[in-house]
């Protein structure tokens, strides 16, 4: 298992994100895997899919996933192994409201090579281990 910090780009706009979110959805399908992504500027969405088997929360989780990769700027999975291993939590250790932040697998921050990170890239769905390599799957050795 790749435990994959962030994703570091050449460039990105709105079509690289959109063909980024494309090529995650072809890799869960083509495996038969029910799951939401969402691909985000710092402030905006660009591409975002729900597959119509997912309960209407999964926003919530593509949210509270992203604004961890966001706040640490680096992957969800990466910040939830940190706080086990430091036995650190988000509330006690950080201050953070778990109703906004989950340190859970599935979302990575998108950097463009001296610009620093641009956006993150979230997927829901599945075991989070599994929605942190679905990215690095469909992604690596065309993006980065």
């Amino acid at each position: 298992m790749d435990t994959l910090r962030k994703i570091e780009l050449e460039k990105f706009n709105n079509r690289i994100a959109l063909e980024m979110g494309m090529k995650i959805v072809e890799l869960a399908s083509q495996r038969n895997q029910k799951i939401a992504v969402e691909v985000c500027r710092v402030n905006h969405t660009v591409f975002l899919f729900v597959d119509d088997t997912l309960p209407a929360d999964k926003h919530n989780w593509l949210r509270r996933k992203a604004n961890v990769a966001k706040h640490f700027e680096e992957s969800s999975l990466s910040v939830k192994n940190d706080l086990a291993q430091g036995s650190m939590t988000l509330e006690t250790t950080f201050a953070l409201d778990t109703t906004h932040y989950l340190a859970k697998g599935g979302a990575i921050p998108l950097f463009v090579k001296n610009a620093g990170m641009i956006g993150v890239i979230t997927v829901s769905g599945l075991k989070d281990t599994e929605d942190h390599q679905l990215i690095i799957d469909a992604l690596q050795g065309v993006f980065f």
